[in-house]
């Protein structure tokens, strides 16, 4: 008995050492070259999404954030993430199609361009604007010239080649009617005809919409009655279609801007909100489809986001969001405006979500991402990291998540 005490003894005595070698070891501190922490991994939507852009020919979609960031995202494995060191928030983007190219515009009135060809992407160039702040950026496909509208209602031009502006100005009381003596605020969208690239059509902040000769400076204005928020051209550049304050979509001629062709209000004869982005594309020469965000009538209660999507004139699909509508894109097959763009799924940048929804498929269902965009509907609040799991442990998660998953997706396969 006394030899079993002795040795219990001695385990304690064991155990009291290594617990005060234990806390020694502790007290020392941690220095930087103990550790290199390396992101491994990005999960969920980018925070805070404020604008996209949409690459047709490398299928590529950039997502720029209030944190300087852009995800950049393609099919499954194409995952990258830009930073600019500034942190300022990214409000524009265009691709350089096919070109390895992005021109970001960010809230310091900066435009960038980055080449993300290389294995390490870089700023190559960057133009600051003083006097005035980027309201709007627009680039055509294979363009030379990017078209920037700013707070003061002017238009200016920047050569891609040397990234410098142009002395080549439009300032906004050449632009609007003399007789209006009011500031019609900042640029909100540029559109250049599909047809003609010296026609320019410059929508103001306060509905007033004009359209700009590039060669001879010539102006045509469009009627302020309704206001005018969203611009689209035709493909064959011989009309203009028109998203109103009002709710509803205007027709114009090219050649007689005074008055429209046609007007309706999809959502009812009633007052209706601001359709805030309309986009007209073809699926063939007489086939249409155009989308629409806003637009719903007022006496529904609180304002609901929600896309509409009319096919031919023939269907009306209303799509409720859970989550305002930031901005959304065709993502079409044909890359050049001037002729049909069959366009087969639309990408949609929600406030704390995006998607793909399918077109081509009966009630336009949401394509599937090969990306993780949501955790989950609320906040993550932690993490833990589990190693060495069963694997009876993996296939009943794997089991649960499968019972979980959205069944009603779309058929196609990818985004592209």
């Amino acid at each position: 008995m006394d030899r079993a005490k002795k040795k219990f003894a001695s385990a304690i005595d064991g155990l009291r050492s290594l617990h005060n070698r234990t806390e020694i070891n502790v007290e020392e501190k941690v220095q930087s070259e103990h550790c290199r922490f390396t992101r491994v991994v990005r999960h969920g939507l980018p925070d805070d999404p404020r604008c996209c852009a949409y690459d047709p020919v490398q299928r590529l979609i950039a997502i720029g954030t209030g944190r300087g960031h852009i995800r950049i995202i393609g099919d499954a494995g194409v995952d990258y993430l830009l930073k600019h060191e500034s942190g300022e928030p990214v409000l524009h983007m265009q691709f350089l199609v096919n070109e390895g190219g992005l021109i970001t515009s960010c809230g310091t009135d900066s435009i960038h361009l980055w080449n993300y060809r290389q294995k390490t992407p870089e700023i190559v160039h960057t133009v600051q604007l003083s006097k005035e702040s980027v309201s709007c950026i627009h680039l055509p496909v294979a363009a030379k010239w990017l078209y920037i509208g700013t707070d003061k209602g002017n238009v200016y031009f920047l050569c891609l080649n040397s990234f410098l502006l142009s002395p080549y100005v439009i300032n906004w009381n050449k632009a609007i009617d003399l007789s209006c003596r009011v500031h019609p605020g900042p640029v909100r969208q540029l559109a250049v005809s599909p047809a003609e690239n010296t026609k320019l059509l410059i929508v103001y902040d306060k509905g007033i919409v004009v359209q700009w000769n590039l060669a001879n400076k010539e102006v045509d204005r469009y009627p302020l009655d309704p206001p005018i928020k969203s611009v689209n051209w035709h493909f064959d550049g011989r009309q203009v279609l028109t998203g109103n304050v009002d709710g509803s979509i205007s027709l114009y001629g090219n050649k007689k801007a005074s008055e429209p062709i046609q007007r309706t209000t999809p959502h009812g004869s009633g007052p209706c909100r601001p359709i805030q982005q309309v986009e007209w594309k073809h699926m063939s020469e007489n086939e249409s489809i155009i989308m629409f965000s806003g637009g719903m009538p007022t006496d529904d209660g609180l304002p609901m986001p929600a896309l509409t999507i009319l096919k031919g004139g023939k269907s009306a699909t209303v799509l409720e969001m859970d989550w305002p509508i930031i901005q959304f894109i065709p993502l079409n097959q044909n890359i050049w405006n001037s002729i049909p763009q069959c366009p087969h799924s639309v990408a949609v940048l929600l406030k704390h979500d995006f998607m793909v929804l399918d077109l081509n498929q009966q009630g336009h269902p949401v394509i599937e991402s090969p990306h993780a965009m949501n955790i989950h509907e609320s906040p993550v609040t932690c993490v833990s990291y589990y190693s060495d799991c069963p694997l009876d442990l993996i296939g009943a998660l794997t089991l649960v998540g499968t019972k979980q998953r959205n069944k009603e997706f779309s058929t196609r396969v990818s985004w592209g």
